[in-house]
């Protein structure tokens, strides 16, 4: 193991649910076992995902005032962001709140050691909209966006000198559990993220579902993700009388798995960061279908090859696409064939050699 003696601490709104999270806990395990000292300073007691380095649960005792609730939260963050003493802090959270954000810029941040990570193309929610940020964040060690789409926005839009593009990474020994007896041996679609109408819109990925050839054959449709449109979504099931072949299955630690079994992974995202599950969909063997949204499905999907890029937003589109990726197998095996086509630019291996080049520059 190498030994970069370096502290590095990893800021985040939690480690539990998200993909930004997933990608701050990944990281933290990858930057441990390279040497670093790495610590985490986590702002709710929401932990899923496996870290490693010394955590500060910002979360936890929390007063039920929000008021108090708040100031005591930039107490603690303060507190946290002292005791780790960190070489650099790098930072996964929404950052679109103004006050606490000048808060924590004017009394916390010693704004040379900030590396600032944008992880949606909604880039106003990770920048707050005053110029005085801008102005701040140009001081920072670095901007990290991880699609190229996300770092050409923030170059047509702010005066920053300091973008650096890092991607999301894969690990080669993905993690694969022992299938659930309902999916062995039965064919099925997945889509996977958390269950948010306004962006993930599973509501009309279910309406498009229900007008393909998957629903007379059979075929159910699984959804991995939890999150605050599950009633919306099951009243939509009931309402197209699905409840037979669309499943909402939560949260599950063993997605991978999921992955591997399915017949293809469709995502129907208005609009991603990266987009994790169709890069380790592919990395198990998996095709996919995307709309080409911003940003990143045209960074993996080569269409007609591992998969399909669909117009973004035409649904129409999406439901001829689950057809043909369903019924023409000779496609269909063809596109499986070149799954790994696109990914070798995102191994870990890859992608942690930046990471390095940025954390000991």
């Amino acid at each position: 193991m190498q030994n970069f003696k370096k502290k590095i601490s990893i800021i985040t709104d939690s480690l539990s649910i998200g993909g930004a999270e997933r990608v701050a806990a990944k990281l933290s395990v990858e930057l441990y076992e390279m040497g670093f000292d790495v610590s985490i300073i986590c702002l709710r007691n929401e932990i899923t995902y496996p870290y490693k380095g010394k955590l500060y649960n910002l979360g936890v005792d929390e007063s039920r005032i929000k008021l108090i609730k708040q100031f005591s939260k930039l107490i603690k963050f303060k507190l946290a962001y002292q005791k780790a003493n960190a070489d650099y802090y790098i930072d996964f959270r929404i950052r679109s709140r103004f006050w606490m954000e000048l808060l924590l810029n004017v009394f916390v941040f010693d704004i040379s050691k900030m590396m600032f990570s944008i992880r949606n193309y909604k880039i106003h929610l990770h920048i707050p909209k005053f110029k005085c940020f801008y102005k701040a964040y140009n001081k920072a060690h670095a901007i990290v966006g991880p699609s190229r789409d996300i770092i050409s926005k923030m170059k047509s839009i702010y005066p920053f000198q300091n973008l650096v593009y890092i991607p999301n990474f894969y690990s080669s020994n993905q993690q694969l559990t022992i299938p659930p007896k309902s999916i062995i041996n039965t064919p099925y679609v997945l889509a996977v993220g958390r269950l948010d109408n306004s962006t993930k819109q599973f509501d009309k990925l279910i309406e498009a579902y229900s007008n393909t050839e998957l629903v007379g054959d059979k075929v159910p449709l699984i959804i991995i993700g939890e999150g605050k449109d599950r009633v919306n979504l099951e009243e939509k099931i009931k309402q197209l009388r699905l409840e037979d072949l669309v499943h909402l299955e939560g949260f599950k630690k063993e997605v991978y798995t999921y992955m591997k079994f399915t017949n293809f992974l469709v995502m129907s995202s208005y609009v991603e960061g990266f987009p994790n599950t169709l890069l380790e969909s592919l990395v198990v063997g998996t095709p996919v279908i995307s709309f080409d949204c911003p940003s990143g499905p045209s960074e993996l999907i080569i269409d007609g090859e591992n998969g399909l890029l669909v117009e973004n937003q035409n649904f129409e589109a999406l439901i001829t696409a689950m057809d043909k990726m369903h019924t023409d197998q000779v496609f269909y095996k063809h596109c499986k064939s070149k799954t790994q086509s696109t990914i070798q630019a995102f191994s870990k291996e890859t992608v942690m050699a930046e990471w390095i080049k940025l954390l000991t520059d």
